[in-house]
């Protein structure tokens, strides 16, 4: 189903062409390399220069300064589990990604708090400006991850590293929330409809 939502929206113009890479992790235990906010290991080392190197793409190389200077062609997205993957990415892997998509599921959710001052301080680290990562997020009112990613959405606004709105010219940081919206696929097309435009 996955497809044929990209596909159409290649085909009728909403989005550009893309490679869309979709790596599973195991969730089971907290302290396996797999799991979702350990992820971001395995993306940096393997999936990220695998990609790179097999196709053509806008990095010139899988070294790492060539995967920065093409940070802007990248983007990480994912549902419940996968949007804490996503918040684990951006945490430890914004100097190579540009744009994410974190859908129902918050930063350290179900191992600990969400700690919107880490994602600000990875942005500093990278030497990044506002204008050179961006934030969709989305989840449902009727989500149980409205909770936790909700309260973290509004204290990540009080900090001077993201810029609330929904005009990425003007800012980086953007929450949809989708009224009604349950912790399920048809509020993720919904989501994926609206915001990789």
């Amino acid at each position: 189903e996955w497809q044929r939502v990209f596909d159409n929206m290649i085909a009728n113009g909403d989005i550009e062409p893309m490679i869309i890479v979709t790596p599973t992790f195991n969730k089971v235990s907290s302290d396996t390399f797999y799991n979702a906010e350990n992820f971001y290991k395995e993306f940096r080392a393997s999936v990220v220069p695998f990609v790179e190197g097999k196709y053509s793409t806008y990095a010139k190389s899988t070294s790492e300064a060539d995967l920065k200077a093409s940070r802007m062609h990248r983007a990480y997205g994912g549902f419940s589990m996968g949007s804490v993957s996503t918040w684990a990415v951006f945490e430890h892997c914004v100097d190579i990604v540009g744009y994410f998509l974190p859908m129902s599921g918050a930063h350290h959710w179900g191992t600990g708090n969400p700690d919107p001052a880490a994602l600000a301080r990875a942005t500093e680290k990278a030497g990044l400006k506002k204008n050179e990562y961006f934030i969709m997020s989305a989840t449902g009112t009727s989500d149980f991850a409205i909770d936790a990613l909700r309260p973290q959405i509004e204290n990540m606004k009080k900090l001077s590293q993201f810029e609330y709105t929904s005009d990425f010219s003007k800012g980086n940081l953007w929450f949809i929330l989708a009224n009604g919206g349950g912790h399920d696929w048809y509020y993720v097309r919904q989501y994926l409809y609206n915001c990789l435009p």
